[in-house]
């Protein structure tokens, strides 16, 4: 089951590197002037293009064709992660911006297509305790792919060969642990899937959805955004290294939290006269951990400090905070059992808290345009609004708990 998780380390690490350091790097080399809106445009275009790839996924006649056999589950494993590499890998020597768009753009669909096929199978195939494991080992994955990725192409960017050759390596590794792992899946896969019970969401599950969506969405302007902040607010030197490293230390941070919370947190799910599973939102943990992601975005606002120490030290906490967020929010959608659309909910979140920040990126980048404003200002000032208010969802969230208790039914 660890082995076959590699795939969840290699698209982690592919996304990451092309939402941290690439583009920003390839634009701010070859189109300085235009750098922000071309940016905001090309992560605009790979989030509708891995939304499009995660609908597709959700088609059940697809999805149940692909899977259908062995050979044809193999087949699809090797197409797509293939193509996921040769796509990544041209994005390395590709010169044209259109060529460069069109790369992006076909890695995001296809890798996201693969991703949500798989995970679906994974899901089907595994029982309540294989599938604890499978989400702990799948966020661990993610979570390495997420601190590696921006620390290794800060600083080799430049090697391309040695990157490829790396890029190709993983892909080999994922795909045989694939083929070789997923054949070990229950015959009555097809059964399983059909049998969840999807219902709509009710009030609680949707204030759970729009604060996940809140934090996903801020996270993701910051982080794609770090080096230009870096470069154009605090006019530091060698930006591309610097902001990989912030990036680095806040997902090493995020990936021992959520280590320490797999290990020594007590289980979230509660039982009820041995009938019905139900289960409470975290929500304690997760306030201290906003209020902390806004002290940081504060500093970072308010220019409090210019050591790129106290800032590198900073984010090792904003990082704990991230890992609280992730896990319990990852932990809670995953074991929902009365609602299991809401893991398929979750699972989408990140594309389109992405289409949202990205929609916000090139209205700002667009409006500095014309207005005499501080880019980088503009945008740190609207992640902290995002932040807080992230922090009065989860207030509404803390009422629904207590109103919930009251009733004796959490979350139902």
């Amino acid at each position: 089951m660890y082995k076959r998780n590699t795939i969840y380390f290699f698209t982690s690490f592919i996304w990451t590197a092309t939402l941290s350091v690439l583009p920003q790097v390839y634009f701010m080399s070859n189109y300085p002037e235009h750098k922000n809106t071309f940016l905001s445009l090309f992560f605009l275009l790979g989030t509708l293009a891995s939304i499009a790839g995660i609908l597709t996924s959700q088609n059940n006649k697809f999805y149940f064709f692909m899977i259908a056999s062995a050979r044809r589950r193999n087949l699809l494993t090797i197409c797509c992660i293939f193509t996921m590499a040769a796509t990544f890998s041209g994005l390395f020597w590709v010169k044209s911006l259109s060529l460069y768009f069109a790369c992006f753009i076909l890695m995001k669909f296809i890798s996201n297509l693969f991703y949500n096929c798989i995970d679906r199978l994974f899901v089907a195939g595994s029982d309540r305790e294989q599938l604890k494991i499978h989400v702990q080992s799948n966020l661990f994955f993610q979570l390495l792919g997420i601190m590696v990725a921006p620390l290794y192409f800060s600083f080799f960017t430049t090697n391309i060969t040695q990157s490829i050759v790396l890029i190709w390596v993983i892909a080999t590794l994922s795909t045989i642990f694939i083929i070789t792992d997923v054949t070990k899946i229950s015959p009555n896969y097809r059964e399983n899937v059909r049998s969840f019970p999807k219902g709509k969401l009710n009030l609680y599950h949707q204030l759970f959805v729009a604060y996940s969506a809140l934090i996903l969405t801020a996270v993701t302007m910051l982080i794609s955004m770090m080096i230009y902040i870096l470069k154009d607010y605090y006019h530091f030197s060698n930006p591309a290294a610097k902001g990989g490293a912030i990036i680095g230390v806040i997902s090493a941070f995020a990936v021992i939290t959520v280590l320490m919370f797999g290990v020594l947190a007590k289980p979230q799910i509660k039982m009820k006269n041995n009938t019905k599973a139900y289960q409470e939102f975290s929500a304690r943990p997760n306030g201290i951990a906003i209020l902390v992601l806004i002290l940081m975005t504060l500093v970072f606002y308010l220019k409090i400090s210019s050591s790129f120490s106290v800032l590198l030290c900073l984010c090792s906490f904003a990082g704990i905070s991230y890992g609280i967020f992730l896990f319990c929010t990852r932990n809670y959608a995953s074991s929902a059992f009365e609602n299991t659309g809401l893991i398929s909910v979750y699972n989408n979140l990140p594309n389109y808290a992405s289409l949202a920040g990205y929609l916000l990126t090139l209205q700002v980048s667009l409006l500095v345009k014309t207005q005499a404003l501080d880019f980088s200002k503009l945008m740190l000032g609207m992640i902290l609004g995002i932040f807080v208010l992230s922090l009065l969802t989860l207030y509404l969230i803390t009422v629904k708990n207590k109103s919930f208790k009251e009733k004796g039914a959490v979350g139902l």
